[in-house]
């Protein structure tokens, strides 16, 4: 019997050691983990958009660990749904501080953002928006934004509508104003508007929760507008655009890049022809600046990994931003020598002195940072291609 034992114990040893010699094993050699959170919205009225900065995250995942990892640990993308709920992501960014994670993406949305960023300085826990669009809502140091704020987007794609729509004089704007990033993007749209000059007719105001556009359609047709500025989501833009061709409004809408991110493209159909976005990239090419090769390679394998939750054909668009926040965390812990066994508290208070010295940064698009700690990319504007259900620059 000890002969039999101790035979059985030989083989095990030497299947083990074949095993190793072959690379069988590898994980077992590995080095911990590094973890980095995401709090997106899975479920809930922006669960398309969540779905999506998951596929291109995940994207992003791959290609950091195909080039070994973080410094020998693999990334690992843990992601939670926020249900677009700023109370959940709260209770979201303080699991993921209190299990070692070393920095958290997100949460999306402005109003979102508003609440984790002060919480992140409190609790010292490191975060990158990639999403959320509301001026003067990222804190320093403990949070940055690769997403670039309407308050650098907006001047930027005001000027180059009105230079694709030179007849413009008098404009009705379209929000939500008890909705954050809506009312800011109003207040926005009525100071640009000022300084080039335009006649704002009106402020119709809509709620996020409405299903019916009707009222507001009739009061902007009776004000005879030359152009649309609007701040609305997918969901609603659609039922507005499909109010305002009910009505015989015949004029460009212009809206903030809310509406980029979402599968409004996919499923306005022809009543979203006149709409324009504030945006830099579309599936054809990223903006100035940005690694063509890099760009290519994302849009290709996401549109291939694509389904209907984030509509088809997959418009990759500001996704680019998702994909490298990613690359940010990524580069950043690689050149601070972290990996999974490093100590997660010190690996960021490390990151946070990083986020302070950032001025620029390459991965599908090219960032420069502010002292804000926002990101900018020129802004330029996409026309609705509803035929091709794609976002296109504008005159192409």
């Amino acid at each position: 019997m000890k002969n039999s034992k101790r035979a059985v114990l030989t083989g095990a040893v030497a299947a083990l050691l074949l095993s190793v010699a072959h690379g069988t094993v590898v994980a077992q050699s590995q080095k911990p983990p590094v973890k980095l959170g995401l709090i997106t919205p899975l479920t809930g009225p922006l669960a398309s958009y969540g779905k999506a900065q998951e596929l291109v995250m995940k994207l992003a995942v791959e290609d950091v660990n195909a080039k070994g990892g973080i410094n020998g640990s693999p990334l690992q993308l843990d992601i939670q749904d926020s249900s677009t709920d700023p109370g959940q992501a709260v209770l979201l960014f303080r699991k993921f501080a209190g299990e070692g994670y070393f920095a958290v993406l997100g949460p999306m949305t402005g109003t979102q953002w508003e609440t984790v960023s002060p919480l992140a300085n409190r609790i010292q826990m490191p975060a990158i928006s990639v999403n959320a669009v509301k001026p003067g809502i990222t804190i320093r140091p403990w949070t940055i934004r690769l997403q670039p704020a309407d308050d650098t987007l907006m001047p930027d794609g005001m000027k180059e509508f009105l230079k694709a729509f030179p007849k413009t004089k008098k404009v009705v704007i379209m929000a939500d104003v008890r909705e954050a990033s809506s009312k800011a993007s109003a207040d926005a749209y009525a100071t640009l508007s000022k300084q080039q000059g335009l006649e704002v007719l009106e402020t119709v105001e809509f709620s996020s929760r409405a299903t019916d556009f009707s009222a507001a359609a009739i009061q902007i047709k009776s004000r005879s507008p030359d152009a649309i500025l609007a701040a609305a989501f997918p969901a609603q833009a659609m039922l507005i655009a499909k109010d305002l061709k009910t009505q015989g409004v015949n004029v460009p809408v212009l809206n903030t890049s809310i509406l980029w991110t979402g599968p409004f493209i996919n499923h306005v159909g022809d009543v979203g022809r006149n709409w324009h976005v504030i945006g830099f990239s579309t599936n054809e090419a990223g903006p100035a600046g940005s690694d063509p090769v890099v760009y290519k390679s994302l849009v290709e394998r996401a549109i291939k990994r694509a389904d209907a939750s984030v509509g088809l054909p997959f418009n990759v668009a500001n996704w680019g931003i998702s994909y490298d926040g990613v690359l940010l965390f990524a580069d950043i812990a690689r050149r601070l020598r972290l990996d999974g066994t490093s100590d997660p508290v010190k690996a960021r208070e490390a990151i946070r002195a990083e986020f302070t010295n950032l001025k620029t940064f390459t991965g599908a698009h090219r960032y420069t940072f502010r002292d804000t700690g926002d990101a900018h990319i020129p802004a330029t504007i996409l026309a609705a291609d509803v035929d091709g259900k794609v976002w296109k620059y504008i005159g192409k």
